[in-house]
Parts: C-alpha cells; sequence; structure tokens
C-alpha cells in the first residue's frame, strides 16, 4: 500500500512541477518578447489553468519548438489566418500563431474541447510536404487523416492542411 501510494505522490508532484514549469516559461517569454496583455490577465490564467488541467502542456512547447525550428531551418511560415489556435494568447505568447487577439478578437475555451484537441495549421501548397519531412527528420510521429498529415502529440492531434493560393 506503502509503495503504492509513494508513486502517486511521485506522479502528482512531477504532474505540478511541469505545470508549475509552463506557468514559468510562458511568463518568460511574455515578458522576454514585450508582450502587453494589459485587461487580459485573467484570460491568460484562464487558459493556462485550462492547459495544465487537460494535459496539453508538453504537445504546445512541442508545438512550438516545431513552428520555429520549420521557420529558422526551413524559412517557412506557417499561414497565419489558418491556424486553429488563433485569438488565443498562449499560442501567440509561445509563438505558434503571430496575431496577438485583443479583447475583441479573443477566443475563450479553445483548450477546454474534447481531448484530444484537434488543431489545424496550415503551410502553403509549395512547402507543406517539406514542413512535413522537417517534422519526420526530427522524430515526431506523422500519419494521414483524410488525406492530410497529422501530427501526433500528447493528448493533441495537428492536421497539417495545404494552401493553394491562387495567382
Amino acid at each position: 500500500m506503502s509503495k503504492n501510494k509513494d508513486q502517486k505522490r511521485k506522479a502528482q508532484l512531477a504532474t505540478r512541477a511541469k505545470n508549475e514549469s509552463f506557468r514559468f516559461q510562458v511568463e518568460y517569454m511574455r515578458k522576454q518578447k514585450g508582450i502587453d496583455i494589459m485587461g487580459m490577465e485573467q484570460d491568460l490564467t484562464t487558459e493556462l489553468d485550462a492547459i495544465c488541467q487537460n494535459g496539453l502542456s508538453d504537445a504546445l512547447l512541442d508545438l512550438a519548438k516545431i513552428v520555429e525550428g520549420i521557420r529558422k531551418e526551413l524559412g517557412f511560415d506557417q499561414e497565419a489566418d489558418k491556424c486553429s489556435l488563433n485569438g488565443s494568447l498562449v499560442p501567440f505568447i509561445l509563438g505558434i500563431t503571430s496575431t496577438q487577439p485583443d479583447s475583441s478578437t479573443y477566443v475563450s475555451g479553445i483548450f477546454t474541447a474534447q481531448q484530444p484537441l484537434q488543431v489545424t495549421i496550415a503551410y502553403d501548397n509549395e512547402i507543406r510536404n517539406q514542413a512535413v519531412n522537417w517534422m519526420k527528420a526530427n522524430g515526431y510521429e506523422i500519419s494521414s487523416y483524410l488525406g492530410q498529415p497529422l501530427l501526433k502529440l500528447k493528448n493533441v492531434r495537428i492536421v497539417i492542411r495545404r494552401v493553394v493560393r491562387s495567382q
């Protein structure tokens, strides 16, 4: 009995430490980038609570690394207006989205949706496959969903769509 309680307690402490670390990283990045969220502090706290409660912190950090890695190594940015996380503070702070939400564009409740969380990102038609190959080369598991590449992270499924621009 005691051994089982110790294991549960260790798991709880590890989860708490991971969540505190995630909150610190978000706040640190916000201050480092100089992002002003005047009047939206409660929204940020609510988002952080939902992310930590649903176990999405690791996946969001991984997605931020992926978006940044593709931007740095391949020079490709995702199609900003096609990301399903637009209107949310934490993805903006982490660099996943590029448009800062304000009180009129803020979308609440994104991280309280069904699990696993369904996220959509998009790249231009010409470069999407290169971005997917970069993800594969860096050890991320890619499968297919309705003909679209699907990145599987813990508690999050990310569909990588293709955007065809008219010329």
